[in-house]
């Protein structure tokens, strides 16, 4: 939804390949939520309690997240450069998609956990 909303913001017109670089946008937020959820995971298997297992999770993630997200970015900012039309709405949504992407999945998920976990500070048990 953030990234429609940008997109409108920008005036800009949804053609096909702006639909592409959308659902890839939309693929690599589900790729950084599994990363998080999985490096979660592996802390609760190795004993740790929720609280520590959620803070540890995301730590571990996130190096992995900006990675990903930054290279995609670089690959489209050279796609827009070189390429024209189509190519460049193509690059612009995916780009717009990824800038929201590595800001939800690092700083909304993380403060929506944080406040589960302030509410909720005996949790023994999460499910992810």
């Amino acid at each position: 939804m953030l990234t429609l909303a940008g997109l409108i913001l920008m005036n800009s017109t949804l053609t096909l390949p702006g639909i592409a670089g959308f659902i890839l946008g939309v693929g690599m937020a589900v790729d950084a939520n599994v990363l998080i959820f999985e490096r979660m995971r592996e802390e609760l298997r190795a004993g740790q309690d929720v609280a520590k297992a959620v803070l540890t999770g995301f730590d571990r993630a996130f190096i992995t997240i900006v990675d990903t997200n930054v290279t995609t970015i670089i690959s489209a900012l050279i796609l827009y450069l070189f390429g024209s039309g189509p190519i460049r709405g193509f690059a612009i949504t995916l780009t717009l998609a990824l800038l929201i992407n590595l800001f939800t999945a690092v700083f909304v998920s993380r403060t929506i956990f944080l406040w589960i976990l302030e509410r909720n500070p005996g949790l023994k048990k999460i499910s992810i």
